[in-house]
């Protein structure tokens, strides 16, 4: 196994790796729609939190060798699916194009660093072929 890191991405406080590869796989960490550059600043749009999160992503993929064509499961989790599901899928939509890869949303009011009030985090399962 080998750690995945780019400062390209936001870093995880703790042990906690922001993606790891195994034998071709990619397994990306809970990423948040954070701005790496502006001291972790979560948007205070949807849509620009969406993008940021697909930047981020694809930020570590691009660490790992991959892209997102190489995606082939996202966990989303969203602090009010109902409200913020439609922004959230019309950004995924333009990043995806045509690549749908198989994923799952859930609603938790609970998660994320204190204080930032995230939407998103997702967590990502890619395949180098």
């Amino acid at each position: 196994m080998q750690v995945i890191h780019t400062d390209d991405a936001p870093s995880h406080t703790g042990p906690v790796p922001q993606a790891v590869e195994a034998g071709g796989w990619i397994y990306v960490s809970a990423l948040f729609g954070a701005d790496p550059g502006a001291g972790h600043a979560i948007p205070g749009d949807a849509r620009a939190e969406a993008e940021q999160v697909f930047r981020n992503l694809e930020a570590i993929l691009r660490a790992g060798g991959a892209e997102l064509t190489d995606v082939v499961r996202v966990g989303i989790v969203m602090r009010d699916l109902q409200a913020d599901r439609p922004v959230f899928n019309q950004v995924w939509a333009e990043r995806f194009g045509d690549h749908r890869p198989a994923r799952s949303a859930i609603e938790s009011p609970a998660f994320g660093r204190p204080g930032e009030k995230a939407r998103f985090m997702i967590e990502a399962t890619a395949h180098r072929g």
